[in-house]
């Protein structure tokens, strides 16, 4: 018999009510703005003072997967390896200016701004971590994957990223996309996350967090998505203790922008305190993991653009499919789902490769599939299995 403790599995919703007050929603996207102005400062630092370079005496590298690298702050050294004395107070700068806002606050060239995830971080003695890299595919796309609205959204993105979470809802919206507008959304989430393979000796954290995307302009008038999560607190939804949870902390920011056609780069900006007495080695690797999950966004998009196909032409069909897919990234930059679902068409010769153009070989069925929704057919060069929840 284990001696390990009970975990108990701790569905959404035995959470209690939240009531979000006009006072919450000012405070809370006060907080949002000022994660989102941070990370934008060090970025735009990154991109055009410092040609996307990082300095190793301040930075060293942690992970890499794909085309993202993770770099932790090294100890002793200033963040974004800027000096204090060229450093602004988040909250004084966007002060400054009334109209504050992701797409009209302006910065001093001479100026980074210190935010929620620098405070965390020398609050916590947590080094800043900076995620850097691209992925294949168009701004649109990427913000599509990232997007989400509600608990089942939070959900589906949560098993394309397989980031460890187990369990996330919605506890309330504060602002809400439109028809002009349909990828700015905040709200306050709930998550909770479990150790890949240490489940048995380290407890399960939750967090409480600001969840906001939505698309802004830089100070040179790039247009660019991001999407944050800041921890903060509410009188509602106290530490659950009682579970044997710890409630963690983050500081999370991340900025996409078309880099060139079909690549676009990401910058992410991240405190994450994990409490208690979890290792801060492991710990670390955790995160890293968990930001380099930002690889699957645009096979999170295609899977919602699947999902919305199959909805549309399979009605009652099983709401979990596999089906065969190019390599290749979504081509699309319509952030709507009709727009890109509408692309999808029937192959001409199914004799023939519909993404290399190669004759498919005759006798051996296993050098082709023909896709379910679509009905295009891939050679074997090019399958990849996509699942749609």
């Amino acid at each position: 018999m284990s001696d390990a403790p009970l975990r108990t599995f701790i569905g959404s919703t035995i959470l209690p009510p939240v009531t979000l007050t006009d006072d919450d929603a000012h405070e809370y996207r006060s907080i949002a703005d000022e994660s989102f102005y941070e990370t934008r400062a060090l970025y735009e630092d990154f991109l055009y003072e410092r040609n996307r370079s990082l300095d190793p005496r301040r930075w060293k590298h942690v992970r890499t997967k794909g085309a993202m690298k993770v770099y932790r702050q090294r100890s002793g050294s200033v963040d974004s390896g800027v000096s204090p004395s060229t450093s602004t107070s988040v909250t004084a700068a966007a002060a400054s200016d009334s109209t504050s806002s992701p797409d009209s606050f302006e910065m001093d060239n001479d100026a980074l701004l210190i935010g929620p995830a620098s405070s965390l971080s020398v609050a916590t003695k947590i080094p800043v971590v900076v995620c850097v890299g691209t992925a294949v595919g168009s701004l649109d796309d990427v913000m599509y994957g990232m997007f989400v609205h509600d608990s089942a959204s939070l959900r589906r993105r949560g098993i394309y990223s397989k980031d460890g979470m187990e369990d996330s809802v919605m506890l309330g919206t504060l602002e809400s996309p439109t028809e002009e507008n349909p990828f700015d959304f905040l709200g306050v989430a709930w998550f909770l996350y479990s150790a890949p393979g240490l489940g048995a000796i380290v407890k399960q954290r939750d967090y409480v967090t600001l969840t906001g995307t939505g698309f802004a302009t830089s100070s040179r008038g790039e247009r660019i998505g991001y999407s944050v999560a800041q921890s903060v607190t509410h009188p509602d939804l106290p530490e659950l203790k009682h579970l044997n949870i710890v409630r963690a902390s983050m500081s999370f920011c991340v900025i996409f922008r078309q880099q060139s056609d079909q690549i676009v780069e990401a910058f992410a900006h991240a405190v994450v305190d994990p409490g208690g007495a979890m290792l801060s080695f492991y710990a670390l690797q955790e995160i890293a993991n968990s930001i380099l999950s930002m690889g699957a966004l645009i096979e999170c998009a295609e899977g919602k653009k699947l999902r919305w196909y199959l909805h549309k032409t399979a009605q009652g069909t099983d709401s979990t499919s596999t089906f065969a897919t190019s390599k290749s990234s979504s081509s699309s930059s319509s952030s709507t789902e009709q727009t890109s679902a509408t692309q999808l068409s029937e192959s001409e010769d199914p004799s023939v490769c519909s993404y290399c153009h190669k004759t498919i070989g005759k006798f051996f069925s296993t050098q082709s599939v023909e896709c379910t929704v679509c009905h295009q057919v891939r050679c074997s060069t090019f399958l990849q299995s996509v699942v749609v929840t």
